[in-house]
């Protein structure tokens, strides 16, 4: 008996032993942070990166990236045991592993007053001859945008050290005086999650911008001024950027709407040592320790520098959820601006469904030639379907014999975890021709984009659509093209639903975030090729909402007073646009 007991627990030891090897031999993308350095160029950090590196791993190959510019510290593969190692270094601040962050998805200018200011009108003529630089890390940029053109613009500032990277369907000749710079950053993204060209999506390996977020914000602070610009024929007039004489150098860490830190922190140190002088970030993650974050992280070092980092303060709209803690960021949050959108609903007994602009909105270009039948998903349900997951629209959940040639009548259901677009792809897979979603969740702040003519309906309006399909033998129904208005009440500003509030869960002393801006309904320029978020439907201007918006609004506000005032710290500035009412 005691010898069976003895080779049990043998066993089992020598199973906890491999179970703990196998642990140990796991490896993950971690980020050495180091603080500044004194060494005498980046060869050198490099070559003493590597020391440390083969000191604890016998090797150099797990490295990804070298941090040798504005401060020290590197990426690579390391197992936890190693990353714990290199913690225990003297010159180590800290390791911690790379995670991913997110990015936060023109009248508005008109809106804010900035032309009526009289300050900013009587330094036009300094303006015109700016060498302010915004460096914008993001997804990217369409060079060939009309926002982007350097119509009237001097020479590129001497001062600015960065490079024009060549790459897929980008040259040199895609920089000129407005676009000034241009890197791109993928190692850390891969070395996460496998190659790009894996994830069978539209890609540039270069800076040009495959899904358009990057191009709306980087033409938001500083694009050059298009008239007669729309989104299919909606928020019609010239857009433009705040500051459309400023300078733009482009950073892309960013790929399929999410960024590597480790990417993100390369892109910081580049961006400090090109020569930028505000930093436009409109993303971000859940906040951690300041020694731990790279944005708190790379926004201390561009302070050191004097170098303003506008950021965005979060799209989560419940309490806790404001990022970007450090008192060095001016972190951004969203409002209103004076401007909506609907699109109504005609039934066949004449009477009219008015879209709520209280409620919430579709952006729907497409022109609805004829009356079709209307149909609740609730009576489309497919065979063996609960009639409450069909009620959503949900894949595989509609009979497709039933909703072929008609609207269907869908219902929202929470905010984050069901996404609007995906269910009139739904519905036009089963042969639908339209969609009237009802959904009373959403807040008047998010508007969406279809595949096929689709209308928001507020409880009120549902109601009196219910009794006409409840009463009507056959209903049938017409959606109608959205259309803007101009509101000119004092509905606006007000702060968007989903904009981030505090308190700030890591220095509750600071409060957070620092300001609003406009960050509802704004159009801006977009990457022809980045069709998902526009219906599968290619557009040159987009309409977006979100804290990624009022971002570079605030950056180019920023921008204006460094050009009115350069020697001004970036405390001076942020106090400027936190304090002026």
């Amino acid at each position: 008996m005691n010898k069976l007991i003895t080779t049990v627990l043998t066993l089992l030891l020598l199973r906890y032993g491999a179970i703990n090897e196998a642990a140990a031999s796991i490896t993950k993308h971690y980020i050495v942070y180091m603080g500044d350095h004194s060494y005498p160029d980046s060869n050198s950090v490099i070559t003493s990166n590597h020391g440390l590196l083969a000191s604890v791993t016998g090797s150099i190959r797990q490295a990804i990236h070298h941090y040798s510019k504005s401060f020290r510290g590197f990426s690579a593969i390391l197992t936890p045991e190693q990353a714990q190692q290199l913690r225990d270094s003297e010159s180590v601040i800290s390791v911690f592993e790379s995670r991913i962050s997110k990015l936060h998805t023109t009248h508005s200018w008109e809106f804010l007053g900035v032309d009526a200011i009289p300050q900013y009108n009587q330094f036009t003529e300094i303006e015109s001859k700016s060498d302010v630089i915004v460096g914008v890390l993001d997804s990217g940029i369409w060079p060939e945008s009309e926002s982007f053109n350097d119509k009237g613009l001097g020479p590129v500032p001497k001062r600015f050290k960065g490079e024009c990277v060549a790459g897929d369907q980008f040259t040199v000749k895609n920089c000129n005086r407005k676009i000034i710079g241009a890197r791109f950053y993928s190692k850390g993204f891969e070395a996460e999650y496998g190659r790009l060209q894996s994830f069978n999506r539209t890609i540039f390996r270069s800076a040009r911008d495959s899904d358009g977020h990057g191009t709306h914000t980087a033409s938001t602070v500083a694009g050059s001024v298009v008239n007669n610009v729309s989104l299919s024929g909606m928020a019609s007039g010239t857009a433009r950027g705040g500051m459309p004489n400023a300078r733009l150098a482009i950073y892309k860490p960013c790929w399929f709407v999410v960024c590597s830190d480790a990417d993100l922190l390369l892109a910081f140190d580049d961006a400090i040592d090109d020569g930028v002088d505000i930093i436009s970030l409109s993303l971000g993650a859940a906040p951690t320790s300041f020694f731990t974050d790279v944005y708190s992280i790379g926004s201390f070092h561009a302070f050191k520098k004097g170098i303003l980092v506008s950021a965005a303060g979060g799209n989560g709209g419940l309490p806790g959820t404001a990022i970007h803690p450090a008192p060095w960021i001016l972190a951004v949050a969203a409002s209103t601006i004076d401007r909506d959108f609907y699109s109504n609903v005609h039934l066949g007994n004449s009477k009219i469904l008015k879209a709520s602009i209280w409620i919430g909105y579709a952006i729907n270009p497409l022109e609805m030639d004829n009356y079709y039948g209307v149909i609740s998903a609730t009576d489309a349900a497919a065979a063996g379907v609960p009639l409450r997951n069909a009620s959503f629209c949900y894949k595989n959940t509609l009979d497709h014999v039933l909703i072929k040639g008609k609207i269907v009548v869908c219902l929202g259901e929470a905010v984050t975890s069901d996404i609007r677009s995906d269910k009139a792809i739904v519905v036009r897979d089963g042969g639908g021709v339209g969609m009237i979603l009802i959904d009373p969740t959403i807040g008047n702040d998010f508007g969406f984009q279809y595949v096929i003519p689709t209308t928001l309906l507020d409880p009120k309006e549902a109601e009196l659509l219910q009794e006409y399909m409840t009463t009507e033998k056959e209903p049938t129904a017409r959606i109608y093209p959205t259309r803007t208005t101009t509101l000119n009440t004092i509905r606006a500003p007000k702060m968007a639903v989903f904009s981030s509030i505090g308190p700030n869960i890591i220095t509750p002393d600071i409060i957070k975030p620092d300001i609003t801006a406009p960050g509802v309904n704004i159009l801006a320029a977009w990457s022809p090729v980045g069709i998902e978020f526009t219906g599968d439907r290619s557009v040159d201007f987009n309409v977006l909402s979100g804290t990624s918006m009022s971002c570079p609004h605030a950056s180019a506000v920023a921008a204006i007073i460094k050009s009115h005032h350069p020697s001004w710290s970036p405390s001076a500035i942020k106090s400027a646009i936190m304090t002026t009412g």
